[in-house]
């Protein structure tokens, strides 16, 4: 920067004069609170993306397995005590099936039958599943408990059979009487989804 002084000669100016000083604080200003914008924009999306993900994974964990168990129904009543239960149980909101594929490969003894409940609680959020390894039982054991879907704003489950309903079995006797299919209406984050399970039962002995 150059500055005239008389005529024709030039003097050397070193710095800058306030108003440049300003300038060059305010264009940095602009770009800083732009920058940050952005940079707390993108951390914002990869939250979203992080919760999305763990959401669609949980949701298809929460399928598989019930998809597994449809799979492996099995026409075999239960027994709590004394009293006989029907092969699957709706009732209340509340699924409870006899199911096969029990694997022991540590041959513990395992039976080769297993009980299922699927159970929703509406203050929780959440959808458990009870496991007992047994079809045969006292009425004070406890059932093996785990977290199936967590963030479960609704939870339905109806069978087809072939019209919808939301109780099995149609009568008392039908002790080993299976649906044609599974329905269960959920919704996630404020997102609907409908799956839908035929039912194959495998081949089982009262």
């Amino acid at each position: 920067v150059f500055l005239i002084i008389g005529k024709g000669k030039m003097a050397l100016r070193n710095g800058f004069t306030l108003v440049e000083l300003l300038v060059s604080i305010a264009i940095f200003a602009v770009l800083s609170a732009l920058g940050w914008q952005v940079f707390d924009y993108l951390n914002k999306v990869k939250s979203r993306n992080v919760v999305h993900e763990a959401a669609l994974e949980q949701l298809q964990l929460g399928y598989q397995q019930l998809l597994k168990d449809t799979a492996q129904l099995v026409p075999i009543s239960a027994q709590v005590n004394t009293q006989k239960e029907p092969a699957l149980v709706l009732q209340n909101g509340r699924l409870i099936l006899s199911k096969a594929g029990v694997t022991d490969p540590l041959q513990q003894g395992l039976a080769v039958y297993e009980r299922i409940e699927y159970r929703y609680d509406a203050n929780e959020k959440i959808v458990y599943r009870l496991k007992y390894p047994h079809l045969d039982r006292d009425g004070q054991l406890q059932p093996i408990s785990s977290e199936l879907m967590t963030d479960v704003e609704r939870f339905e489950i109806a069978v087809l059979n072939p019209d919808v309903s939301n109780q099995w079995p149609e009568n008392l006797e039908q002790l080993m009487a299976l649906p044609r299919g599974i329905e269960v209406q959920l919704q996630v984050r404020e997102q609907p989804y409908v799956w839908r399970f035929s039912v194959l039962p495998q081949q089982g002995v009262n």
